[in-house]
């Protein structure tokens, strides 16, 4: 069982205790993501992340490593397009200074000047081994174009001119404003003490401003369109995206389960027909990204520039009869598939802390696990169908292809050529 206790000032925190565990994962979730940027401030949520184990008043970056390898600890975080994730593992004893340095560190970033301009260098490091990787070039430039116009599509390490204009003022601005109550919450799961654990929080918490900057999601209209990235890859790398499904709508669960009998798994659709029969791709593999407000299916497959029209025809093929072909057999396939995954990974306490922390920042409350299981066992053959048909709509599809391309009037060719002898068919 949760319990949940938000502060005067708004801030939440979720505990889950265990007694039968032996460690303890602390969670800090702030709702500040790249999606939250402007084109001015790309990549200061992703720089914020990196400056927060950088020392704090009382904690030089030593320190905090040597702290946390003292208990033996795990600290880490990562930043996405919603939120940015601040967590630790320890053993349960150790809770009470894991917890410690993990809001610290949140609460009172030092912003060093000379460290600042460090990790500019790092952080360009960063965004230049990207750009040389197929598969993230290709994602990245296909969120670019896809959701152009907001800033949800955006990268989320900003770009080397943001990421120059950076400076301690800035940062420091974008914390006061994000790193709020309101968009903060602090999950705890495992066995600790619980009376220490609201202890410390409040310790460090409890006098933080009540702003009134509550969460108010980014929306991104979806674009058709067809990119192409010209690299000298020895693997091209090919997306093709459909509007998805927002998180929040029960019809998420459908996309899940299509992605799965469709191309997320062995004995999917695509990976038996394209790869295994075909022998067209050295991989390929589908994928529901939901955001709060924008949704995305993608269709994501590493190949040679000679397989790709091949490739494109036969998938295509595959996912518009989808709708009418899939079958009872698959859905049951898929949907133990899922609720395996969801609850063998719940089998983990720090995933407890996470999803806990998450679904209280992004839908105000917890989630019990029975509810998500029942979710997925309640989906029909007829609700498969009907979301299928709504999300697979080859002529609003979008293309991103990086490597040794064709040109864009070619790729344009393939699909209307498909879409054309598909009219004609029916």
């Amino acid at each position: 069982m949760t319990e949940i206790i938000t502060l005067e000032n708004g801030l939440r925190i979720v505990f889950e205790n265990s007694e039968s565990a032996k460690t303890c994962s602390v969670v800090i979730w702030i709702a500040s993501g790249s999606s939250y940027e402007t084109p001015e401030t790309a990549g200061f949520s992703h720089f914020i992340e990196h400056m927060i184990f950088k020392g704090t008043k009382k904690r030089s970056a030593l320190d905090i490593a040597v702290e946390m390898d003292e208990i033996g600890g795990y600290l880490n975080a990562y930043t996405a397009r919603e939120a940015t994730c601040f967590y630790a593992r320890t053993l349960s004893e150790h809770m009470p200074k894991a917890l410690d340095i993990l809001c610290d560190m949140v609460k009172n970033p030092r912003l060093d000047e000379k460290d600042i301009e460090l990790e500019k260098g790092v952080i360009k490091e960063e965004i230049s081994m990207y750009e040389d990787s197929p598969e993230d070039i290709c994602a990245d430039t296909f969120y670019e174009n896809v959701w152009s116009g907001s800033m949800l599509g955006s990268n989320i390490l900003g770009t080397e001119q943001t990421v120059d204009s950076a400076a301690k003022e800035s940062l420091a601005a974008h914390i006061a404003k994000f790193y709020v109550p309101e968009r903060t919450v602090i999950s705890i799961s495992g066995k600790f003490d619980r009376e220490k654990a609201v202890e410390i929080c409040k310790e460090y918490f409890a006098d933080a401003e009540n702003t009134g900057f509550e969460l108010n999601p980014t929306s991104a209209e979806f674009n058709p369109c067809t990119v192409t990235i010209k690299k000298d890859f020895m693997q091209n790398q090919l997306i093709l995206g459909f509007k998805g499904i927002q998180s929040g709508n029960i019809r998420r669960e459908h996309a899940l389960l299509i992605s799965s009998i469709l191309g997320s798994t062995p004995s999917s659709r695509l990976f038996q027909h394209i790869r295994e029969n075909l022998g067209l791709v050295y991989s390929i593999d589908t994928a529901c990204v939901s955001h709060l407000k924008a949704g995305i299916f993608t269709v994501c497959m590493g190949l040679s520039a000679k397989s790709e029209e091949k490739a494109i025809r036969e998938t295509l093929e595959i996912i518009s009869e989808f709708s009418e072909t899939v079958t009872e057999k698959e859905l049951a396939r898929a949907k133990e598939q899922a609720v395996t995954g969801f609850v063998m990974d719940l089998e983990n306490i720090s995933s407890h802390a996470s999803r806990n922390g998450r679904n209280l920042l992004f839908y105000g409350r917890s989630i019990a696990e029975e509810e998500v299981i029942k979710n997925i066992r309640s989906v029909t053959l007829d609700d498969i169908r009907k979301t299928a048909s709504e999300i697979f709509d080859i002529s609003k599809m979008a293309l991103c292809v990086a490597g040794k391309v064709k040109s864009k009037k070619k790729y344009k060719e393939i699909i209307n050529s498909f879409i054309q002898g598909s009219m004609q068919n029916d």
